[in-house]
């Protein structure tokens, strides 16, 4: 499925598509990733996939556009199999025209997010959990944006010792939820609130001419950079995030991420 394919979206403000990137090629779990995207690794009984897609139905996304990499069938199967009338869901391959980067998957379906008023983004292998409750983040953080915010984007804290491996935000002295930028990988000895970004951002379009390749990405597009960008010419809000962050992104956070599912929301006994 192409772009062109793609069943016309937001086009009113009362709509709210999500964007679930699902596009990686999960180096770090080959040879298993070769033909199974990490985003189909199981988390209790169903794969991570699918706890971001019912987070964002339950955060009230109008629709659901799994954006996969290039020639994948096991992600698009799945969707086929589960899309429906209460879950709005589709995939569009990643169009690689654009580049390489995490923000690819927004370039691929730039001509429809640029008509939107808001737009969300979940990366496929990272959930909040409980589930339960996960979409009260994103709800959240819609709200924010609809107050003015060119921008939202979530965060939780991390251990000290974690923080030369995320990107953290900087926030306004005067206003901890304005988010004055945002350093990749800094030095663990200038962070005063090790404030790490989360993949959950609540966008407009003016992020998208934002997008474009750096040399600090090494030549990719990437959202995050994009985003510190926004924060110096306009406003970016963050919304600290009380549930469990995990990741599916690789073998020792799989591990990680399956404890803390069995802990906190398990939907059957293992």
């Amino acid at each position: 499925m192409t772009d062109s394919d793609v069943r016309p979206i937001a086009e009113k403000a009362s709509e709210f598509p999500a964007v679930i990137t699902a596009a990686g090629h999960a180096t770090r779990f080959h040879p298993f990733s070769i033909t199974v995207p990490k985003e189909m690794l199981p988390v209790g009984a169903r794969p991570a996939l699918d706890h971001v897609i019912d987070e964002c139905v339950a955060a009230g996304a109008t629709e659901v556009i799994v954006v996969t990499r290039p020639r994948d069938s096991v992600v698009t199967a799945h969707v086929a199999a589960i899309s429906g009338r209460l879950r709005p869901v589709q995939v569009v391959e990643e169009d690689l025209q654009y580049g390489y980067g995490n923000a690819t998957p927004l370039l691929t379906l730039i001509d429809r997010l640029r008509s939107c008023d808001l737009f969300a983004v979940a990366f496929g292998d990272d959930l909040l959990l409980p589930g339960a409750c996960a979409h009260r983040e994103l709800a959240a953080m819609r709200g924010l944006a609809q107050c003015g915010a060119d921008a939202v984007i979530a965060a939780q804290c991390v251990e000290h010792d974690q923080i030369s491996s995320f990107g953290i935000i900087d926030t306004d002295p005067n206003d901890p939820t304005r988010v004055i930028r945002i350093r990749q990988r800094p030095d663990p000895a200038t962070v005063a609130e090790p404030l790490a970004v989360v993949s959950r951002l609540v966008l407009r379009p003016s992020i998208l001419p934002l997008l474009v390749p750096t040399e600090h990405a090494c030549g990719e597009v990437d959202l995050g950079i994009a985003v510190g960008e926004l924060a110096r010419c306009g406003t970016v809000r963050v919304h600290r995030i009380d549930c469990y962050w995990v990741t599916v992104g690789d073998p020792a956070s799989y591990y990680q991420a399956l404890r803390t599912y069995w802990s906190h929301d398990p939907e059957e006994t293992p």
